[in-house]
């Protein structure tokens, strides 16, 4: 049983734990370390987590084999180099960094230590994506055209006054740290790397100075194209559609569980995946893959060059927005 601490536990962080304590058998949480433990104190005692009130405290003390980050996405890169300064594994949320300079270094360093380190994209491991995944491989699209992807929730209207997220080095272009990653991972794990983009990002309502809409062009290596727009300002939604010669894909609900065949000639095929939550059945899967991969009985299924790359086109799509320029992901 791997014993895990975790640093941060908002909201995602409680998830995290609650999804795996006193349910799996490969590993638990022991810890936690917040910078308020009062706040938190009553989730932490229902869950049997000792608090600290910083990371470096729980690294120096607490007995645990590995590290789980749901902190803000610019403290990840320092963060997970004084896990593996410590020694411990390490699970970040993503993004895993906001450049791919920073995480092509932090890989480095935990590789030199020999540690696992991972990050969080649950919706790998929802059965949606396998069947796509399966999909793809059997060719049944024909010749692949193009991919696109629309997400929006309204946290920008609902997140109070000087929450972390209103800011634009949390949330830089709209929505791509908190969605726009999950879109670009799943179309760097599905379609291979991705040579440049082209990124329009505005502001239509959030009373914060950050955007709302995103809209990115994305231009792969192996010549389809691909359309991320992420919005933060509109009801909850998601699309996902792949579409070919012979047939699209489409992924219509943000829970992932409900995915159409549409051939191009012949009745659609509709397949529905409830009731598999990614808010507790992925980061279960998640979770275990992570403790797997530091037993050795299996690697993770998110390999390091596709960590890399995905930081990388998150790095592009927010220089594009801010230049207004198509930019080549480096």
């Amino acid at each position: 049983m791997i014993k895990a601490g975790i640093a941060g536990l908002g909201r995602w962080g409680q998830n995290l734990v609650s999804s795996v304590q006193g349910k799996s058998t490969s590993i638990s949480f022991t810890a936690g370390a917040v910078r308020h433990p009062d706040k938190v104190a009553d989730f932490a005692s229902e869950q049997g987590l000792v608090l600290f009130d910083s990371l470096e405290a729980m690294l120096a003390d607490a007995d645990i084999d590995a590290v789980v980050l749901a902190t803000p996405h610019s403290l990840h890169a320092e963060q997970m180099l004084a896990a593996v300064a410590a020694g411990k594994h390490i699970y970040s949320e993503k993004p895993f960094t906001l450049n791919k300079t920073t995480a092509e270094h932090t890989i480095a360093a935990a590789n030199d230590a020999r540690v696992q380190i991972v990050v969080g994209h649950n919706r790998r491991f929802h059965p949606a994506i396998g069947e796509l995944r399966k999909r793809l491989a059997d060719g049944v699209l024909g010749t692949l055209l193009h991919v696109e992807a629309t997400e929006s929730v309204p946290a920008g209207l609902m997140l109070p006054p000087g929450d972390w997220h209103l800011s634009r080095q949390e949330w830089p272009a709209a929505g791509m740290t908190p969605l726009g990653i999950h879109l670009i991972d799943g179309m760097v794990d599905l379609f291979g790397t991705v040579a440049s983009v082209f990124c329009n990002s505005v502001n239509r309502a959030v009373q914060a100075d950050v955007d709302d809409t995103s809209s990115a062009l994305l231009q792969f290596d192996s010549g389809m194209t691909g359309y991320i727009c992420t919005m933060v300002a509109a009801r909850p939604d998601l699309r996902f559609a792949v579409h070919g010669t012979d047939a699209a894909i489409v992924i219509s609900q943000r829970s992932y569980n409900h995915l159409d065949v549409l051939p191009f000639k012949g009745e659609p095929e509709v397949i529905r995946f409830d009731p598999y939550d990614l808010e507790s059945d992925a980061l279960c899967a998640e979770l275990e893959a992570f403790a797997d991969a530091i037993e050795g009985r299996a690697p993770y299924p998110i390999p390091h060059d596709q960590i890399i790359h995905a930081v990388a086109v998150l790095e592009a799509i927010i220089k594009s927005a801010q230049t207004k320029l198509p930019v080549e992901v480096g």
